[in-house]
């Protein structure tokens, strides 16, 4: 699945949580919002934005809704970042997008992710990663897989465990301890992945691995964000 159609698909996932989580009651005031928006007020300005893309209690306006997500963006909302680099890409319009709205939205995701938007943050470590829209950067995309991973992301967490697993010259009793959390989170392959690794080191090491584990586990475990 390329990058597109995963930021389509999160796009969309996203539109309807956030409708659900600003819209839940057919008495708002379309008025009162729009004199917040007109304030400055990025939430209200992603509410009427969310609001007019999916013409929820509003008559359907899609130019106006990216106007409003497009304001909330500017005006700091890292989820209204992100949504908008979904709107640049034309994430529902079908067509492929161009290399500059592909340069364009990456600028967005990285404001989402610098702003502490968890699926920005994965997003962009995947895109360093893979290398098909920004310059393909190992220490970027570990950088941020370890951000969303530390943010309570399972995946991410698997991701970083395998980085220090497999690497060379890697601390893999680190790669154990995050195997170790993904495990507490639910996840039933790090069980296997982590009891896998124990038996690859040294019994020095496995005294530091289960220390490492006991820290990272009380510090992270806790966090079950998808």
């Amino acid at each position: 699945m390329n990058m597109f159609v995963i930021l389509s698909i999160v796009l969309v996932v996203i539109l309807v949580v956030l409708i659900v989580f600003f819209i839940n009651r057919k008495s708002i005031k379309i008025k009162i919002l729009e004199e917040e928006a007109a304030k400055g007020n990025p939430e209200t300005q992603l509410a009427l934005g969310l609001m007019f893309y999916s013409g929820v209690q509003v008559p359907l306006d899609k130019e106006k809704g990216s106007e409003y997500i497009k304001k909330a963006a500017e005006n700091g909302n890292a989820q209204a970042q992100y949504l908008y680099s979904g709107i640049v890409l034309g994430a529902d319009s079908g067509k492929t997008p161009t290399k500059e709205q592909l340069l364009e939205a990456a600028s967005w995701i990285q404001k989402a992710a610098d702003g502490g938007f968890l699926t920005a943050v994965t997003t962009l470590a995947n895109m360093y990663a893979e290398g098909k829209v920004l310059n393909k950067d190992g220490k970027k995309a570990q950088h941020y897989f370890l951000k969303a991973a530390e943010m309570g992301d399972i995946q991410s967490q698997l991701t970083v465990a395998g980085i220090y697993h497999f690497s060379i010259g890697m601390d893999k009793t680190i790669g154990y301890a995050w195997y170790k959390v993904a495990e507490h989170n639910g996840n039933e392959y790090a069980s296997e992945a982590s009891a896998k690794l124990y038996e690859e080191l040294s019994e020095k090491d496995k005294l530091e691995a289960l220390k490492k584990a006991d820290e990272y586990i009380s510090k992270y475990s806790g966090k079950k964000l998808n």
